[in-house]
């Protein structure tokens, strides 16, 4: 579980040894004996201790979801995932989700599961819809799954790279000239030959 084990021993007024097994810092147990005999009490302890609170954890499944974006329930009508844009504003995966789900103005969940020991279970869900999961160390297992969402999800749609830094503001592409908010209205708007957005979009293979 990449956690430090430590044993401190004390020389008791009867001669005897008492030892105190430490887990992260924290003293976990301790047994008395001889130097050697004190060391393999307190451990013995020490493992009884960590399988008592490995059976309560065992036996409580501990949910957590995380949110990020707005979604479309209330409105009584689903969003479609096939046309969902992604949104890279960010190497990060978390935030290219983020940013994505508040793009499209969809709402992206992450649901925790714990599982066994230190390991956790990450699903992603955007718009109630499974698209990915991991499963880690909670510190790292958000991170996991946002990046397998980010790539399964980058093999179907077409991905929008903010590059705002290195362009000039005749770059910048709306998300109306992206999408466009119906087949009608798209028509409409039309994006000419010579707009950056056409020809990324062509070279994506789109027309």
């Amino acid at each position: 579980n990449k956690m430090s084990v430590e044993y401190k021993y004390e020389l008791m007024p009867n001669r005897s040894w008492r030892c105190q097994v430490y887990l992260q810092d924290h003293c976990l147990a301790e047994g008395f004996g001889a130097k050697k005999t004190s060391k393999h009490a307190a451990a013995e302890e020490a493992l009884k201790i960590l399988q008592k609170m490995q059976s309560n954890i065992a036996s409580l499944k501990v949910t957590q979801v995380q949110k990020v974006g707005c979604s479309s329930r209330g409105s009584g009508r689903k969003k479609d995932l096939k046309d969902l844009v992604i949104y890279e504003n960010s190497s990060n995966p978390v935030c290219t989700l983020n940013d994505t789900a508040q793009f499209n103005k969809m709402m992206v969940e992450y649901v925790f599961e714990r599982m066994t020991g230190m390991r956790w279970k990450c699903k992603v869900m955007l718009e109630d819809e499974f698209i990915a999961e991991a499963v880690g160390v909670k510190k790292s297992v958000k991170h996991e799954a946002a990046e397998e969402a980010v790539k399964i999800l980058k093999k179907t749609q077409p991905t929008v790279v903010n590059n705002l830094k290195k362009g000039t503001v005749e770059d910048v592409i709306s998300r109306n000239e992206i999408r466009g908010r119906s087949a009608e209205e798209a028509f409409k708007q039309k994006i000419k030959e010579d707009n950056i957005g056409n020809q990324i979009l062509r070279k994506m293979g789109w027309t």
